[in-house]
């Protein structure tokens, strides 16, 4: 059963202690691009985004997010800085108005190792637990991300080896994919 998500509107966002999820804007084009521009961030990602990552994609990448954020099912947040009002990455939910979401996120390597991952999770998991609609998150990261894998298992994402086919989208070179799964409803099956 498909239910659609109502009052995303391009002004909503998520608020966290240092952290604020919202729609992408053109503000966030030149942060998005060096970000995504960066081998180190892009090569643990899927091939969802292209190597090299130009401002050309990166237009595209913001016209895509307009119309998916307008439809309210498959939701890209630009995560933002509270302090400084900074773009520094973002999260993808795949499909909040099914059972099954998948969840995918990035940040600049300057943001790295300080807690905003977790932030992120957290704020994306308690978000899609208000809207009610996913019961099953699932996630993947290749196998030698180990900082994403932590993150993942930290809040009880429970790793099931590689993706099954629906989910298989081998990164930049990074390995192969590891896959994980985390029930936010009880009875749902594992």
């Amino acid at each position: 059963m498909l239910i659609t998500v109502v009052d995303m509107d391009r002004d909503f966002q998520i608020e966290t202690n240092r952290l604020i999820l919202r729609a992408f804007s053109q503000d966030d084009l030149e942060n998005l691009v060096a970000i995504l521009g960066d081998w180190e961030v892009t090569r643990w990602l899927s091939s969802n985004i292209p190597f090299p990552f130009s401002e050309k994609e990166g237009e595209q990448f913001l016209k895509d997010d307009e119309d998916d954020f307008e439809k309210g099912d498959n939701i890209r947040f630009s995560v933002i800085v509270k302090k400084t009002n900074t773009h520094i990455g973002g999260v993808r939910l795949f499909s909040v108005t099914a059972p099954e979401c998948e969840v995918g996120y990035w940040l600049s390597r300057d943001h790295w190792n300080m807690g905003y991952a977790s932030e992120i999770l957290d704020a994306s998991i308690k978000w899609l637990v208000d809207v009610g609609n996913v019961k099953r998150l699932v996630a993947q990261t290749a196998a030698a991300n180990m900082g994403s894998r932590k993150v993942l298992e930290k809040f009880g994402f429970r790793h099931q080896g590689t993706p099954p086919a629906e989910h298989a989208r081998c990164g930049h070179g990074a390995q192969c994919s590891e896959y994980y799964v985390l029930n936010i409803s009880k009875g749902i099956e594992e």
